[in-house]
């Protein structure tokens, strides 16, 4: 079965039975009823998160593993329990409200379409998804059915993600001109690279083909898919940009109000001496370049602007030494002395933001670097922010729009998956109508 005649025979695209979608009619004393798809590696820690909301209820428990469903369900021993995502929504019916997906990419979108049809809330780990048709379908959707929804982009809520958000909104740098985003994904996404696999057999507790879904079988390889580097493969994964592009673009999609605007145009450079011809057909580069040439909006004075994708080492060098050296030396004059190893520069007429990615770091905050000595201004106050999934969760009880909400955070997948695209041809230009949703290699 291809990936179109999958998600056509699943209830994503079929007549379903109408369900709420929103709790916020409810009363104050009623609980969520969640069912989650995935259970353990970091969808054990969205199911740890979700649980520990104290008005959701976790009703249902999926997983294409037996072994990591007999954990999970020894934590929750009222779930009910599935290894197919599809039977579980079929029988769940109106029993559940939300559903979170954590699975690996390519099976984001026919889980999050399948429910958002049925009129379910949808928590779902990003990127969004894996093929750039299916954005806008899971836009529409979550629109039509007016369903509270979240990526899971939980670092979004974090303060120092918050603060970035902020220093750009503030306008203290002046009109923005150009954007870095830069990242070293080490040894998790340029690992060792073998084609073809050798077969081995599939652990009794695997159920493999349901972990392919729509994707043509191939044989299973120990630690290699499940569990294993299953993001470096162009079949199941992302890349890195599709993992931490998710968490780093997005305090500057919000800061500078990029909606759905989107680029229209984006180009890529590979920096691989060993992406052989048939290691391309499997695998994504281990390094990459990538920019995007975006229209004017208000932040920028309504001039275009380029934004940038640093993805790599050199040498054991984080990927800020892919910045351009009078970038990289502003963070002298900064708490962080050095560029952090991932996070974001924001370049105005007025001066710079520097962004540290993970804000648990100590000394984390975004800094400011004024130009013609002009004095930084202090960072703005904010009131502390909610845990992501409850704030999703809250949402979907009590009404109100979650921070990382499909509504926009498609159209940032959208364009993460173009510059994936890109990738594919490096040195050419793919031109992007973001009002039509089509494209043209040039």
């Amino acid at each position: 079965m291809n990936r179109r005649q999958f998600l056509l025979s699943s209830t994503a695209f079929a007549a379903v039975p109408a369900f709420p979608a929103i709790l916020s009619n409810r009363s104050p004393n009623s609980r969520l009823s969640h069912a989650c798809v995935g259970t353990a590696n970091m969808a054990g820690a969205d199911l740890h998160d979700i649980s520990s909301h104290q008005r959701t209820h976790i009703t249902a428990l999926c997983d294409v593993d037996s072994a990591y469903l007999a954990a999970a369900h020894k934590r929750f021993p009222d779930a009910r329990i599935y290894r197919n995502w599809k039977e579980m929504l079929e029988k769940e019916g109106d029993k559940i409200d939300s559903v979170n997906v954590s699975t690996p990419d390519h099976m984001h979108a026919p889980i999050v379409l399948d429910a958002l049809a049925r009129g379910k809330n949808v928590y779902a780990q990003k990127p969004l998804c894996h093929e750039l048709e299916d954005c806008r379908k899971i836009e529409k959707l979550s629109n039509e059915k007016k369903a509270v929804t979240q990526l899971g982009t939980q670092i979004a809520s974090w303060t120092c993600d918050r603060q970035t958000v902020a220093a750009i909104e503030s306008g203290a740098i002046g009109r923005i001109q150009h954007v870095w985003l830069f990242t070293n994904s080490g040894g998790f996404a340029r690992g060792a690279r073998t084609w073809p696999l050798p077969e081995d057999p599939v652990p009794e507790t695997l159920d493999w083909k349901l972990w392919l879904g729509h994707v043509p079988y191939r044989p299973y390889a120990k630690g290699v898919y499940h569990p294993g580097t299953w993001r470096r493969w162009r079949a199941f994964g992302s890349s890195w940009l599709g993992d931490m592009g998710s968490h780093i673009f997005s305090p500057v999609w919000l800061g500078m109000h990029l909606d759905k605007l989107g680029p229209t145009a984006v180009r890529a450079e590979v920096i691989d001496d060993h992406w052989s011809a048939a290691f391309k057909e499997q695998y994504w580069p281990r390094m990459c370049h990538i920019t995007w040439t975006f229209p004017g909006v208000k932040a920028t004075g309504d001039q275009p602007f380029e934004m940038e994708w640093l993805d790599g080492d050199a040498g054991n060098s984080p990927s800020s030494f892919l910045l351009p050296p009078h970038i990289q030396a502003l963070a002298e004059q900064t708490h962080f002395k050095k560029m952090p190893v991932q996070g974001r520069v924001i370049e105005g007429e007025e001066g710079w933001i520097i962004s540290h990615h993970f804000g648990g770091v100590p000394g984390s905050m975004p800094a400011f670097v004024m130009k013609n000595g002009k004095t930084a201004p202090a960072l703005p106050e904010l009131p502390d922010v909610r845990n992501h999934y409850h704030d999703y969760l809250d949402c979907c009880l009590d009404g109100g729009a979650p921070r990382s909400r499909f509504a926009w955070s498609a159209r940032l997948t959208e364009t993460l998956i173009l510059g994936n695209e890109a990738q594919l041809v490096p040195g050419k230009t793919i031109k992007w109508n973001a009002a039509t949703g089509e494209r043209k290699i040039v």
